[in-house]
């Protein structure tokens, strides 16, 4: 008898030891990733590097000195999103390459990073449509994820031959002169001032292509010279 109570009292040990461990793993596993989940506090993000290619839609040939720029936004309160927490720029060479460091650890806000946004980049070159990419957007995937992978690393993008009128390509222009990272406060401006300000200029560089009436004050270029201004004097 005193052998079989000794066999259920370690039964029950086991059993019991098994339900205490099954609670332990279920509960590392549901753990937030980040104390911001949890606490009012600041998140913390880390970008991973990242490649692309960008060619020619018709000659299926590399191009060169496509500017591109990658914007981290902000997921901000009420499901808005806001500025951006990191930006980052690159201009392709030869091969049409496009090489983008990783960053971080950066803290930002408690509300996370926009799933899509995370980064959402444009491509620029004159005489080509200007194009928006979107971050891939696993199912998932929370705003508050510290790592953030461009799940499109290593692909390659076609820009298409502009054929179309002046003010078509002054429609291309607007998609991608500032970024697409708004609401963008002057702060956020001059933080990222170098990656900004180099599409600015390449942007400027198209106003050649069009008539006095539109770098009028209030037009697009005016206000492509006044943040080119404002960048410009940040700097010094």
């Amino acid at each position: 008898m005193a052998h079989r109570r000794d066999v259920n009292a370690l039964s029950t040990t086991v059993a019991t030891t098994l339900v205490l461990l099954a609670v332990l793993v279920w509960s590392v596993g549901a753990a937030p990733e980040q104390p911001c989940e949890v606490v009012p506090m600041p998140c913390t993000f880390e970008g991973m590097p990242f490649t692309l290619t960008v060619i020619d839609a018709e000659t299926r040939k590399p191009l060169a000195d496509v500017h591109a720029l990658a914007e981290w936004q902000i997921h901000g309160a009420g499901g808005r999103l806001n500025g951006p927490l990191m930006v980052l720029d690159a201009t392709s060479g030869p091969d049409g390459a496009l090489a983008f460091s990783g960053w971080g650890p950066v803290d930002g806000s408690v509300m996370g990073l926009g799933i899509g946004r995370d980064p959402v980049i444009t491509l620029f070159k004159s005489g080509y449509k200007a194009l928006v990419i979107n971050n891939a957007d696993p199912p998932g995937t929370p705003e508050t994820q510290r790592i953030r992978t461009f799940h499109q690393d290593g692909q390659t993008y076609e820009l298409e031959p502009f054929r179309g009128s002046p003010d078509q390509w002054l429609e291309q222009l607007r998609r991608v002169a500032f970024g697409v990272a708004a609401p963008r406060n002057d702060e956020s401006s001059l933080r990222f001032r170098n990656p900004y300000l180099n599409r600015l200029q390449h942007v400027s560089a198209e106003r050649t292509k069009f008539s006095e009436e539109q770098q009028r004050v209030g037009s697009f270029f005016w206000h492509v010279d006044r943040s080119l201004k404002f960048l410009e004097e940040g700097r010094r």
